[in-house]
């Protein structure tokens, strides 16, 4: 901190008189942004196959992955079929919970062949409320 301000420029563009930090378009007014919706956790009760069950909560984009996965049953899905900007950091996250996701490579044609992932979730799932 430099004379008791932030050093971080965004931070002093919005104290006051330092003027506003967002571009507006000649004649058009400043619209706010919705901070979106407030994200409920859900209660997912995980059957791995030949293991114990158990007990996860999964929230935002990792809930609607896992709902996807779970609504696709043994085929699994890909992000062709399920279009979502960061499927392998979904996985990922719901791996990290314990949650058995098996990735295959499929090959695809085109004109940018190559592989892509097919997520299949290796447990039954119950979902549960809202936390």
């Amino acid at each position: 901190m430099i004379g008791g301000h932030n050093e971080n420029p965004g931070a002093r563009a919005t104290q006051p008189g330092q003027g506003n930090r967002y571009a507006n378009a000649a004649g058009n007014p400043i619209i706010s942004q919705s901070k979106g919706r407030a994200k409920h956790a859900s209660l997912y009760q995980i059957h791995p196959e030949g293991g114990e069950p158990f007990t996860i909560k999964a929230k935002g984009r990792e809930a609607w992955a896992l709902d996807r996965l779970t609504e696709a049953g043994p085929r699994g899905c890909t992000p062709i079929e399920q279009p979502a900007p960061r499927w392998a950091a979904y996985v990922h996250r719901l791996r990290m919970l314990g949650v058995p996701i098996e990735t295959l490579h499929e090959p695809h044609d085109g004109a940018y062949a190559g592989t892509h992932a097919r997520y299949v979730l290796r447990a039954r799932v119950v979902k549960g409320g809202d936390i």
